[in-house]
């Protein structure tokens, strides 16, 4: 699989709630892990949201950049994931989480470390592991945006309301600016997360926004406060509405990287046969 990031709007839309569906329902080969970066420079909601505060802030992103300055960043980055278990997997410990900062005032520590972390992401995969970025409101700007520069895939997290969409459309001319002019990296890599909230479908919502909407999940709020606010799981949580269309939602996310690979390789492919005698 892949790199990809989640991006928020202005008036929360679900980008965090949305992370850790996708986490706890994506699909796991033997072997495979799957990361959840909480890379938000205005700090992280997890550990106080769906962890309520039980687990300390002695891990994560600013413990990562504190641990960096003494140590390689891949030596320090393995200590600092926390397990998120579902409950038939308790001891699999394969879905994990890099929690966020606690305070915005310790954005300004990780400068340096961004595009090290970017790097890190982007050769995950030779450890068989997989990576969620949530880049929250404004992390796809600035000195982060280069985790959304290198990443398979940005979804943009949006509502089908009149003020989500919106509030998106700015975001989303900023993001084509920034990934077009990555020597056409950027290409194909921008879709749509809808949340299907509003008068607006996916239809609608594409021809507003001019950007495909890759997966959708229902506007469930009582199920999607479980990973918000850490309200009482249940036992049918992971068969809820909610997290079915999750789970689901990972065919058309894993499908679009997919083909976007295979577009990009195409072209190097053509390069690389054309320039060794007798290839075809």
């Amino acid at each position: 699989m892949a790199v990809i990031t989640l991006v928020g709007l202005p008036g929360a839309p679900g980008a965090t709630t949305s992370a850790l569906a996708l986490l706890r329902t994506w699909p796991m080969e033997p072997g495979r892990r799957m990361v959840l970066a909480e890379c938000d420079p205005d700090g992280g909601a997890i550990l106080p949201g769906a962890f309520q505060g039980e687990v300390g802030a002695e891990w994560g992103l600013r413990n990562l950049a504190l641990s960096s300055r003494t140590q390689d960043l891949v030596t320090a980055f393995w200590p600092q994931l926390i397990a998120v278990e579902n409950d038939e997997r308790r001891s699999e410990r394969n879905r994990l989480l890099l929690p966020g900062l606690t305070s915005i005032d310790q954005a300004a520590s990780l400068t340096p470390v961004w595009g090290q972390l970017a790097d890190l992401f982007a050769g995950i995969e030779q450890h068989d592991h997989d990576v969620i970025v949530d880049l929250g409101r404004s992390g796809a700007f600035g000195p982060s945006g280069v985790l959304a520069l290198r990443a398979d895939l940005v979804l943009v997290v949006v509502r089908g309301t009149i003020r989500s969409l919106h509030a998106a459309n700015s975001r989303i001319k900023a993001l084509r600016t920034l990934m077009d002019g990555d020597s056409g990296r950027g290409a194909g890599a921008l879709g749509l997360l809808l949340i299907r909230q509003g008068p607006n479908g996916p239809r609608e919502v594409e021809s507003e926004l001019g950007v495909r909407v890759v997966a959708s999940l229902p506007y469930r709020p009582d199920e999607a406060a479980v990973l918000s606010d850490g309200a009482p799981e249940g036992g049918k949580f992971m068969t809820s509405k909610l997290m079915t269309a999750a789970r689901d939602a990972t065919t058309p996310i894993r499908q679009h990287i997919a083909t976007r690979r295979s577009r990009l390789a195409s072209p190097l492919q053509q390069r690389l046969q054309g320039g060794v005698p007798g290839a075809r």
